[in-house]
Parts: structure tokens; C-alpha cells; sequence
């Protein structure tokens, strides 16, 4: 990507696998239940390699989530992306950052709460 061309992340959230319109992570004895991270790009026409990770402390990595390919269409849109995290992660309830990181760089973070299942919202 070069350096005079940057992507804005326009919303980015985390949501139970079977509760998508909820937002946060649940977990129970400790280890997360499945998630969605979704996100909104928008910037130039291209392909970009993204991850992203679960941050507490600005550099407490937690998780990071797989190097991948994006396809962004354009300034005009919103390009959607969403994963899907089913495997557990050890996680303590709290507030997380959510944190991007396309082609190398810093481009955009969110606030996320991990609660126990007992805590999450109905």
C-alpha cells in the first residue's frame, strides 16, 4: 500500500455467533463462546493484508486474528468484512481494544467489553 494512501475504518464491533445484533464478547469459565468481528472499510480500490488482535494496556496482545486478504471497492463505499472466531480464547471480563492493522499499519481500533455469560445483555 503506499504510503500516501490510507483506508478509514468506518465501524468495527464484535458480536455472540448467535446473538449478531448484541455487541461484545461472552465467555464462560473463562474462555470465550463464538464471536463475529465485523468491520467497515472504505479508501482506495485494492486488495490489502489485514489483522486484527485483541489488545488491554495498548500492548497486551491477547488474540490475533489470521493475515488476510481484504478487497476494499472504493472511496464511494463501505467494503463489509466479517469473521467468524469459533474457537475459545482465554479471555478475562473487562474492556479490550479492538485493534486493525492493514499492510503493516495502525489504521483504526475499538472498544469491545468481554462479559460472563451471566453478565451479558439480553
Amino acid at each position: 500500500m503506499p504510503q500516501d494512501r490510507y483506508l478509514e475504518l468506518s465501524r468495527a464491533k464484535v458480536s455472540p455467533i448467535d446473538a449478531p445484533f448484541d455487541e461484545g464478547i461472552t465467555t464462560e469459565a473463562g474462555m470465550t463462546l463464538p464471536f463475529l468481528v465485523s468491520r467497515g472499510w472504505s479508501g482506495p480500490s485494492g486488495q490489502y493484508i489485514e489483522q486484527w488482535s485483541l489488545r488491554r494496556g495498548g500492548t497486551e496482545v491477547f488474540h490475533r486474528g489470521p493475515e488476510q486478504y481484504i478487497r476494499v471497492r472504493g472511496m464511494q463505499a463501505v467494503s463489509e468484512h466479517v469473521d467468524r472466531v469459533t474457537e475459545p480464547i482465554k479471555l478475562e471480563p473487562g474492556s479490550y481494544r479492538l485493534v486493525f492493522i492493514v499492510e503493516g499499519r495502525f489504521m483504526g481500533a475499538a472498544d469491545i467489553e468481554v462479559m460472563t455469560s451471566g453478565n451479558a445483555a439480553a
